[in-house]
């Protein structure tokens, strides 16, 4: 199981420099995982289905640990060919694929990391055709009855039920951390601002009320949800309500990987870790290869 200790090839202290001030603006993950994985290397697992999920397996001191992150920017969407959808999110093929991947992770006793920047579920009636609560609650479920260690660290937004499904504090991982950049909440500010405001908006969500006094009162009231929102969103308060463990900067993640791979190997009396000859990872990357 027990590789070289060997560097990234790119300095974690470049992290920072990745992560776009505006939380809205994007970034490409895969070069998070070249400043935290030994020799930037990392074997991806259904690189080409469920895209705005990536997962695989990559070295930390020379140990294997699997990797579950959201890609940022637009994708493909595999239901509405020549479209795109934005990424970040859960879809129907991303929550199959980390549900697998999780199980396959268990059962080849491999400790799992998750690095969290997602705003949520997929929502609306394209999403309940596709049964996204049933393949969500197999994803939860996986992830409730893994014995494997779980770490996560909540690189930047942290929303909704995807927080819980990528395992989120109250789904127990072994530690959670948060960045300066992390923003923790059921939802964005403005979101739950239009969500209360709703019936008093247009299909653009702008306030629909022409008399002057009632505009000022529902926008005085959005930018008091939002501020309010907002605040809870600080990653130092969420830290005060005990909703995260610890909060570190985006440069020292590699230390912290390094300690969770060391930590995670270290208990294995009562888990199974695996020749890597004979994971049922390899099963499930050759189901997923085309043929012919």
């Amino acid at each position: 199981v027990v590789g070289d200790a060997l560097p990234p090839h790119h300095s974690p202290s470049e992290l920072t420099a990745l992560f776009p001030d505006d939380h809205r603006h994007t970034y490409e993950a895969e070069e998070v995982l070249a400043r935290l994985l030994d020799q930037s290397l990392f074997w991806e697992l259904h690189a080409e289905r469920g895209r705005e999920m990536i997962t695989g397996v990559g070295r930390v001191n020379g140990l294997y640990l699997g990797f579950v992150l959201n890609r940022q920017g637009l994708i493909d969407d595999p239901e509405q060919r020549g479209t795109k959808k934005p990424a970040g999110i859960l879809y129907q093929e991303g929550i199959a694929k980390v549900a697998a991947f999780s199980r396959a992770c268990d059962a080849d006793g491999i400790p799992l990391v998750w690095l969290q920047d997602i705003a949520g579920f997929d929502i609306g009636v394209e999403a309940e055709r596709l049964g996204l609560l049933g393949y969500g609650s197999s994803l939860i479920y996986a992830n409730s009855t893994n014995t494997v260690p779980m770490f996560t660290v909540l690189l930047r937004k942290a929303s909704g039920a995807g927080y819980y499904a990528m395992a989120g504090m109250p789904y127990e991982p072994v530690v959670q951390l948060s960045t300066p950049l992390t923003r923790l909440a059921v939802m964005e500010g403005r979101t739950l601002a239009i969500a209360t405001y709703g019936t008093k908006l247009d299909d653009e969500f702008e306030v629909a009320a022409q008399d002057p006094a009632e505009r000022k009162r529902i926008e005085d009231g959005m930018r008091a949800v939002e501020a309010r929102i907002e605040g809870d969103m600080d990653p130092y308060q969420a830290a005060s309500q005990m909703d995260t463990d610890e909060i570190v900067a985006l440069g020292e993640l590699r230390a912290w990987l390094e300690l969770f791979a060391e930590t995670a190997y270290q208990s294995i009396g009562h888990r199974r870790v695996k020749n890597p000859r004979i994971w049922s990872l390899h099963d499930l990357a050759l189901l997923a290869r085309e043929r012919g």
